[in-house]
């Protein structure tokens, strides 16, 4: 991509979500590794829309809100060889890392009424979306948890048995969010053995053999982040 093009990405354009839908609405940029996670309420919209968010990524790991309140654990992170940064996110999860081969997602999803169970709601509309969107890449996508994934959890998207997206969850009475991250470019040696190391320090083997990034899925070598983000711009799917 040109270099017009790649400053498009970075900068926020905001899409209002459709009634009953999940699309994209805004595309942006993480600034520097002291800045905080962040929430995106701002994208929230009618009932039974979900707004999702697309984002380059600086190399830093984020905690999960539950692990965060943990102080000696964020110690033993903060002293692992190598830690490019540290930052707490202010949605579930355990460990993820970011840089430039990694596509940060968040999403705000506001059920309709009557539905019991919001998290259910948000979780398979999202799984929807993820399977259109990556079989844009000729990719079939699967949801349920990965052992051996980094930041494993029920809501994990893999291909071929392999984790390739991790997602956390926070919910209020009002709304849903999702925060997550996928591996675009092949997850580099260093950044996997962070993966691994953190895990370690809660007892949760992280298995290389096991995570996938889209570009070995899709069979694209040279698979960038600004070119996913571009060709997810406008995919949409219904809400349920």
């Amino acid at each position: 991509m040109s270099a017009e093009q790649l400053d498009a990405v970075a900068e926020p354009s905001p899409v209002g979500p459709r009634a009953g839908a999940v699309r994209v609405a805004e595309v942006t940029a993480e600034g520097g590794i002291e800045d905080l996670p962040e929430l995106p309420l701002h994208l929230a919209g009618e009932p039974g829309t979900v707004a999702v968010q697309l984002r380059t990524t600086v190399r830093r790991v984020a905690v999960g809100a539950g692990l965060a309140r943990k102080v000696d654990l964020l110690a033993a992170v903060a002293a692992l060889p190598g830690l490019p940064g540290l930052a707490t996110s202010p949605a579930g999860g355990t460990f993820v890392i970011g840089g430039p081969g990694w596509m940060g997602l968040c999403a705000v999803g506001v059920p309709p009424p009557g539905r019991g169970m919001p998290l259910d709601w948000m979780n398979d509309s999202l799984s929807a979306w993820f399977r259109t969107a990556l079989a844009g890449f000729g990719v079939h996508a699967a949801s349920g948890r990965v052992e051996g994934g980094w930041c494993p959890g029920f809501s994990d998207v893999a291909v071929g048995g392999r984790k390739l997206i991790g997602l956390g969850y926070k919910v209020t009475r009002d709304w849903v969010v999702m925060r997550g991250m996928m591996a675009v470019a092949p997850i580099a040696e260093d950044d996997m053995d962070l993966l691994i190391a953190c895990h370690r320090l809660i007892g949760v083997e992280v298995v290389p053999a096991a995570n996938t990034s889209l570009a070995e899925a899709a069979g694209s070598p040279a698979l960038r982040v600004a070119e996913v983000i571009e060709h997810w711009r406008d995919v949409h799917t219904s809400a349920g």
